[in-house]
């Protein structure tokens, strides 16, 4: 689906201000919460109508995100390219969904890769509400998503890194983790050091700086960043619910691979999967915060100096 001038200007705003560095850059806080905010805008808007996979919205949502990566100097991970297409029914071979995948090569460890991942699709509305007939979907998961972006340029600034970071913008999560788990099945899974996935970072259920990390026992990713906690300012809440299994780290962590979902709110939050989910209600600071932390946590990831436990799950 050919870009609108919209979502080109939009994108290339998010750009001028910084392009692919090669010097050793410290993360820019102002770019973090700028680049936040115009995401968060942009894929919360009305127009969009939730992002439902296999919508016109989703599709443009798709090649947003793609030339984002590109223009941030991301390779393709595999040799098909930045969009991973596959079919959400597989009687019906009309309708197609994409991940949008993109690497950054590590200098001494290219082949040991750390996903980065969140989806950006949101549920297919059921029941309208009676003022609002549109799901936004700001916190679920406009907000991972978000913050997913804004890390991925910083990431680029401020390489070189030992090993490859794999930036993962996953589709039809909401029809059952569809797009996470098509990946699963094109990768090398011994390959894969570790997974983390972002969700629900925009509405702080927790309170400020506060995270949960859902399987938090499963390995010891939980245990290596703890440790940097202190110094990323983010705080780890205990696990409620059953969360590890709901969300894309799940189909990651199938294969063994120590994957966890990063969360700031849960399904207790009062507009999950309601058309009140929405940007006026996202505490975009406190996301920026978030997104700065979470670079931090995964230095000794992507360092090479950490290397979590694998997983086991049923």
């Amino acid at each position: 689906m050919k870009i609108d001038s919209i979502t080109v200007a939009f994108i290339l705003s998010l750009l001028l201000p910084a392009k692919v560095a090669t010097a050793q850059l410290a993360v820019d806080s102002n770019t973090v919460l700028k680049d936040i905010r115009g995401w968060m805008e942009y894929l919360s808007s009305d127009r969009l109508k939730g992002r439902v996979e296999g919508s016109p919205q989703n599709r443009e949502v798709t090649d947003s995100i793609a030339s984002y990566f590109a223009e941030l100097g991301l390779e393709p991970y595999l040799a098909s390219g930045l969009l991973h297409t596959f079919y959400t029914d597989d009687l019906d071979s009309s309708i197609t969904t994409s991940n949008v995948i993109g690497v950054l090569r590590g200098s001494e460890k290219p082949d040991e890769y750390i996903v980065l991942s969140s989806h950006f699709d949101h549920v297919q509305v059921g029941f309208y509400h009676k003022t609002d007939k549109i799901y936004n979907g700001a916190n679920d998961n406009a907000s991972g998503t978000s913050v997913m972006l804004a890390i991925a340029r910083q990431l680029v600034l401020t390489g070189l890194h030992k090993r490859s970071i794999v930036f993962c913008a996953f589709n039809a999560e909401e029809a059952g983790l569809i797009g996470s788990a098509d990946f699963a099945g094109k990768i090398n899974a011994d390959q894969i050091i570790a997974g983390i996935n972002l969700e629900m970072l925009g509405y702080p259920q927790y309170g400020r700086k506060a995270v949960m990390l859902t399987g938090m026992f499963n390995s010891d990713l939980y245990k290596l960043f703890r440790k940097r906690a202190e110094g990323a300012s983010i705080r780890f809440r205990r696990e409620r619910g059953d969360l590890f299994e709901r969300s894309d780290n799940y189909s990651l962590a199938k294969k063994g691979i120590p994957a966890h979902t990063i969360m700031a709110s849960d399904d207790r939050e009062p507009c999950y999967h309601r058309p009140c989910d929405e940007l006026k209600r996202m505490n975009l600071p406190n996301m920026a915060v978030l997104a700065q932390g979470i670079i931090h946590l995964m230095e000794g990831l992507t360092d090479g100096s950490e290397t979590p436990t694998r997983i086991r799950v049923r």
